[in-house]
C-alpha cells in the first residue's frame, strides 16, 4: 500500500503529535508498506528520532501569519502540544482565550476572524503545492492525515479531491464537539460547517478514544476506528534492577500544567495531612514549564519541601525517569467534559509498571483504564489519597512496594493499535474498489 501521512507534527519536533505520527510512520515502513510524509520542520525541542528515511518525509516551509494587531498590541500563546484534551492546539489557542476587557473581547473576536481553522492556516500556502508535486511524481492510494491543527485535514481533503485519492481523517482531538472548545460563539456555527465540509469526502475517520468515535459517527455518519496512542517498547530502556526497599518515595510527573484543568493542589493537601515523619519520606518531582504555578500551589499547602520542579527533558530521557519511579502521577481535569479523554500518557505509564495516581474525572475513560486494570488510586480526594501515600510509604520501607503485573500493558502497544488502523486502511480502500467496479458495471 502507498500511504502519504499529512500532518503539521513530525519528528524531530517532540510533541505528543509527533510521537503518534512518527512511530505510526516506522509501523508501516516496517510492514513493507510505501510511505511518505507532509509535514513542517518546527517546534523548539526538536529531540525526537526520525525512524524513516529523511527522503521519505517532505519538510515544507512554515511561517506563522503575522498582522498589525500580533505585532503592535498582544500576541496570542499557542497552548502546549500536551494540552487539556490531550492533542496539540484546540481552540482556546487560536484565539488566544481572552477575558476581562473589551480590548481583549474585540482581540479575540479579531483572532477567531483570521485563525480559520486554527493558528496554522498558513501551512496550506506551502503545503498544497508541496503535496501536488510530490503527489505527481508518486501517486498514493491513500492519504492519512492527523489533526490538530485541523488545517492538516483541509490540506489531506483538497489534495484527495484534486487527486481522485481517498482519505482518511485522524482526530487526536475532536473539533466541533472538542470539549475545550472555547473560540468565539460566532465561531461554531462556521467551525462546524468548514468541518463538514472537510469530513464530507473523507473515506473513513480514525480517533483515540470510544467515546469520540461515537461522536464522529453520529457527527458524520462514516466509518470509525479507534486507534489508542499505546506504547512504543522498544522507546524505553533496560533499567538495572531497583531497589525497591528504601526511605524515600519518589513521584514523578511528565506533562504540562494547566490551573484549574491540570491541578496537583489534591496530593498537596493529602500531603500535607501526612504526619510529619512520613512528609519527609517522600518526594514529587514535575518536569514540566510551570514551575511558578506548581511551587505556589504547593506554598498554598506549606509543602514546598518535598516539592522539586525541573525543567522539561527529552523524550527518552522522561520514559527512563518513568520507568525509575516509585510513583507516577496523571492530571487531568475534574469536569465531566474530560470523560473521553484518554492522555497518550497513560500508555507509557502502564508500560512501565509503576502505581498511577490519577487526579482528574473519575467517571472518564482514563480513570476506567487504571481501575479495570488494578493500576493505581484513582481520587480527587486529599484524605483518601492520604491514605494510599502512607501505603505507599510503607511498602516502599519495607521492600513491598513491587512492579504492577505485566497484564496493566496488554494489547496497548503502538504496533498492536497500528495493526488496527492498518486493517482499516485496508478495508478503506477494498470497499473503494467495489464502490468503482459497481460504478464502471
Amino acid at each position: 500500500m502507498k500511504i502519504l501521512i499529512v500532518s503539521f507534527w513530525f519528528p524531530p519536533a517532540n510533541v505528543i503529535g509527533a510521537i503518534r505520527l512518527g512511530k505510526l510512520a516506522r509501523y508501516l515502513d516496517r510492514r513493507g508498506h510505501d510511505v511518505q510524509v507532509l509535514t513542517t520542520d518546527v517546534g523548539e525541542d526538536r529531540s525526537l528520532p526520525l525512524e524513516i528515511a529523511s527522503d521519505r518525509v517532505v519538510y515544507t516551509e512554515y511561517r506563522k501569519r503575522r498582522d498589525w494587531l500580533d505585532a503592535l498590541v498582544w500576541r496570542p500563546s499557542a497552548r502546549d502540544p500536551n494540552s487539556p484534551a490531550g492533542g496539540s492546539e484546540t481552540a482556546s489557542a487560536q484565539t488566544g482565550n481572552t477575558r476581562g476587557s473589551v480590548g481583549n473581547f474585540l482581540r479575540r473576536q479579531y483572532y477567531g476572524l483570521i485563525h480559520l481553522p486554527d493558528m496554522r492556516t498558513a501551512w496550506i500556502k506551502t503545503a498544497i503545492p508541496a503535496g501536488r508535486r510530490l503527489i505527481n511524481e508518486w501517486r498514493p492510494d491513500v492519504i492519512f492525515a492527523s489533526a490538530p491543527p485541523y488545517t492538516g485535514l483541509i490540506v489531506a481533503c483538497r489534495l484527495a479531491r484534486y487527486f481522485g485519492i481517498p482519505w482518511v481523517a485522524d482526530f487526536r482531538d475532536l473539533w466541533v464537539d472538542n470539549p475545550y472548545y472555547s473560540a468565539p460563539g460566532w465561531r461554531r456555527p462556521v467551525d462546524t460547517m468548514l468541518e463538514w465540509l472537510t469530513m464530507r469526502n473523507a473515506a473513513g475517520l480514525v480517533t483515540v478514544s470510544p467515546s469520540w468515535a461515537d461522536q464522529l459517527r453520529r457527527r458524520h455518519g462514516k466509518a470509525t476506528a479507534v486507534v489508542y496512542n499505546g506504547y512504543a517498547e522498544e522507546d524505553f530502556p533496560e533499567l538495572p534492577p531497583r531497589a525497591e526497599r528504601g526511605e524515600v518515595l519518589t513521584i514523578r510527573y511528565m506533562g504540562s500544567i494547566y490551573p484549574g484543568f491540570r491541578d496537583p493542589s489534591a496530593l498537596f493537601a493529602a500531603i500535607g495531612l501526612l504526619p510529619a515523619v512520613l512528609r519527609s519520606r517522600l518526594i514529587v518531582e514535575f518536569f514540566c514549564e510551570a514551575g511558578e504555578t506548581v511551587l505556589a500551589a504547593a506554598a498554598a499547602h506549606r509543602v514546598t519541601n518535598v516539592v522539586a520542579v525541573k525543567p522539561r527533558i527529552p523524550y527518552r530521557r522522561a520514559l527512563e525517569l518513568q520507568m525509575d519511579a516509585d510513583i507516577l502521577l496523571l492530571l487531568q481535569s475534574t469536569e465531566p467534559r474530560d470523560e473521553g479523554n484518554l492522555p497518550a500518557k497513560i500508555f507509557e505509564y502502564l508500560y512501565a509498571r509503576r502505581p498511577i495516581l490519577f487526579i482528574g474525572y473519575e467517571k472518564g475513560i482514563a480513570a476506567r483504564l487504571i481501575r479495570e486494570r488494578s493500576a493505581g488510586l484513582v481520587s480527587n480526594s486529599p484524605a483518601q489519597i492520604c491514605d494510599q501515600l502512607q501505603t505507599w510509604i510503607s511498602g516502599k520501607q519495607a521492600g513491598r512496594l513491587n512492579m504492577l503485573d505485566p497484564s496493566v500493558r496488554l494489547g496497548l502497544s503502538r504496533d498492536e493499535q497500528y495493526n488496527t488502523l492498518e486493517r482499516f486502511l485496508t478495508a478503506v480502500l477494498d470497499q473503494r474498489g467495489v464502490r468503482q467496479k459497481l460504478q464502471c458495471e
